[in-house]
């Protein structure tokens, strides 16, 4: 049966393959023509994307198709032949330059008269980008599901708290420990901000500002707060915030992560008072032994018992470091429970340091010690702490340094802050180190160092005195080449 061109619905007519032919060629990037029965292909012109074939071939799906997908491709084309439909598909070819790309390829039945099928006239365009675009944002969406399922496993199972904010102070995010330290759902907390979850108005304000900086920042910052749990009452919490930063390096987020040290605040309370106490006690007796030894040794002197008076001073000298221990452990211990007071006045460091280097000269003879501070700077610290920083860093410079070596101490500034330095040649400090000499109890461990007494609190209560001064203490060394111990405080203008 004949059937007008005008009224076919699955090809185009004869009369239309001009005007079609050109608008398909103006917007693809291969144009192809195939046989009725698709087992030749007539012609094709790939441009870049495909090599042309200039003649009729009858291997055209092993020279364009890749492997994977030819069966795939074959069942399409069996159904667009019985239907005389459309042929429509993505598909992946191989490429002219011999790699592997995507095609978006369709091909329409040109029909005759008698509505048979005359050939198909096919277009392709290349849409590999899109498709590895596609590819990538699966394995992206693959990969952030598998992080967020990580995550809930981890967040979900850990007693600490964590969380994170938005830019405008809400919590996005709540593992169970926080929530249930709220004593809430996760509808119930989610979205609001810290004032709605029950935080007091000094702890949200302190938040914020503490949000606010690491998003001008945009470094963690962490702190210590006690805070009132749903459950257990009254809790000491140590947190750190950290930004969160967008592909374009800003920070989007802000995320928490809150431990609860309530027992090691406790244990530490009641170590520092069990120290405090034993220290006290120790006290007592140690200064009736002192005062025992000094007499002692004035008797063995009018006797002219020089034996006896040398032994009696080396006690002495050894009943003296005893003291030193037990007044650092008090230290400690003051430090620790937030009892040590600063007594500040303002003195001229010059003269602190003289007076300093006429009792160390008096009574270190194991070490050459040079003292340079002939700027008289002013600072308003107190006085006997920061001449126990003196004590301790010129101590150490003598423990740590061969006998005879010499020790530099110096002071310089300016009008902002003053500057002591505490230099020996002695065998040095590892870069590992270096980092930790301040903690408390912290010890270098070196084979050659064993025979050195000491428990590691000097150099933490001389940061702890300089922190509470509002400057700074560090040490620059090498192994072998001897140390350098430097701490700054703010200067006072005379």
């Amino acid at each position: 049966m004949s059937v007008h061109s005008s009224s076919y619905t699955n090809g185009i007519s004869i009369n239309e393959q001009d005007r079609y032919r050109a608008l398909v060629t103006a917007t693809s990037d291969v144009i192809y023509t195939m046989s009725p029965d698709w087992s030749v292909m007539q012609q094709l012109n790939g441009g870049t994307f495909l090599s042309s074939s200039g003649e009729p071939i009858n291997n055209w799906m092993d020279k364009y198709l890749h492997p994977i997908d030819q069966e795939m491709v074959r069942d399409a084309i069996a159904d667009a032949i019985k239907t005389k439909s459309m042929f429509k598909l993505e598909h992946r070819v191989l490429r002219a330059d011999g790699g592997t790309g995507w095609a978006f390829s369709r091909a329409i039945p040109i029909l005759n008269q008698q509505g048979e099928v005359t050939e198909w006239f096919g277009a392709v365009n290349d849409v590999t980008s899109r498709k590895e675009m596609e590819v990538e944002l699966k394995v992206a969406r693959f990969e952030a599901e598998h992080q967020r399922r990580l995550t809930e496993v981890v967040t979900s199972n850990t007693p600490d708290l964590v969380y994170m904010f938005d830019l405008n102070y809400r919590f996005t995010f709540a593992n169970p420990a926080l929530l249930q330290m709220w004593g809430k759902t996760w509808d119930e907390a989610i979205g609001r901000n810290l004032l709605e979850n029950g935080y007091e108005d000094w702890h949200a304000e302190m938040h914020e500002r503490e949000i606010d900086h690491v998003v001008a920042t945009k470094r963690a910052i962490r702190g210590e707060v006690a805070f009132p749990h749903a459950v257990f009452g009254r809790r000491v919490y140590d947190y750190i915030f950290s930004p969160v930063f967008n592909a374009e390096g800003e920070v989007e987020a802000i995320a928490g992560t809150t431990r609860d040290i309530s027992e090691i605040k406790e244990n530490e309370q009641r170590k520092n008072d069990f120290i405090s106490m034993v220290s006290h006690e120790l006290k007592t007796p140690l200064t009736s032994v002192i005062s025992y030894v000094q007499v002692a040794k004035k008797r063995m002197n009018q006797l002219e018992d020089k034996m006896a008076a040398d032994m009696l001073e080396r006690a002495n000298k050894q009943l003296g470091k005893m003291t030193r221990m037990i007044n650092g452990f008090l230290n400690v211990s003051r430090l620790e429970s937030g009892r040590i007071q600063i007594d500040r006045q303002t003195f001229s460091l010059a003269e602190l340091v003289t007076e300093l280097q006429d009792e160390v000269l008096a009574t270190v003879s194991s070490h050459s010690i040079k003292f340079n501070c002939i700027e008289n700077i002013f600072v308003n610290a107190d006085r006997e702490k920061i001449a126990q920083v003196f004590n301790n860093l010129i101590s150490n410079a003598t423990k740590y340094s061969p006998v005879n070596s010499n020790i530099e101490v110096s002071c310089f500034g300016d009008n902002e802050s003053a500057v002591v330095a505490v230099k020996d040649n002695g065998m040095g400090i590892s870069e590992a180190d270096l980092p930790r000499l301040f903690e408390r109890y912290y010890r270098v461990k070196d084979a050659e160092l064993n025979h050195i007494s000491g428990f590691g609190i000097g150099l933490y209560l001389c940061a702890e005195i300089i922190n509470l001064h509002g400057g700074q203490i560090w040490a620059e060394s090498e192994p072998g080449a001897g140390s350098a111990f430097y701490f700054t405080l703010p200067a006072v203008t005379m």
